[in-house]
Parts: structure tokens; sequence; C-alpha cells
């Protein structure tokens, strides 16, 4: 469980920054979010692309637990392999 967070939505990047989510380039000028908090104790801050942040809202389970960079994209993939693998089947 988190002691603090705070998300906020940057509609301009000022600056190259790196999705945490998705480990993807945020170049200058990028819709993105922001997000920032203590986590057992340790502070973090980080942007997510939008994307990963829908992704996020979608499925709140993968956040359920913490989730570390790239961890995003990683069930992101999964989910797309798993509905490749799915319709397979049918």
């Amino acid at each position: 469980m988190s002691d603090f967070y705070n998300e906020r939505e940057v509609k301009k990047t000022k600056k190259d920054h790196r999705c945490f989510g998705c480990r993807g380039k945020l170049p200058i000028g990028s819709n993105c979010f922001y997000i920032s908090g203590v986590y057992e104790g340790s502070f973090g801050a980080y942007y997510l692309c939008l994307k990963c942040k829908n992704y996020l809202d979608d499925n709140p389970e993968v956040a359920r637990d913490g989730y570390y960079e790239g961890d995003i994209r990683d069930a992101m993939l999964e989910d797309e392999e798993w509905n490749k693998q799915r319709w397979k089947m049918l």
C-alpha cells in the first residue's frame, strides 16, 4: 500500500523523459503523466506515457502490488500473446 500518491497530467514536457511503464522515449512537447509518491518508506517519481496510463486504468490488477520499470510493457505484451493464443484455439 502506498503511503502517499500523487499524479498530474503534463500537457507538454519541457525536456526529454523516459516512460517508466514501457521505457519508451517521451520527447519534448509530449503529453504524459507525472507520478510521485512514497511506497514502503521510499520516495519515487516518474513519467508514464498515455498508453501505459490508460492500460493501468483499464487493468488495475497490474499495479496492485506495485510495479517496476518496464512492467507495464511486459503486461501489455503478455495480454497480446494471450489474445493471439486464444484466437488460435477458437
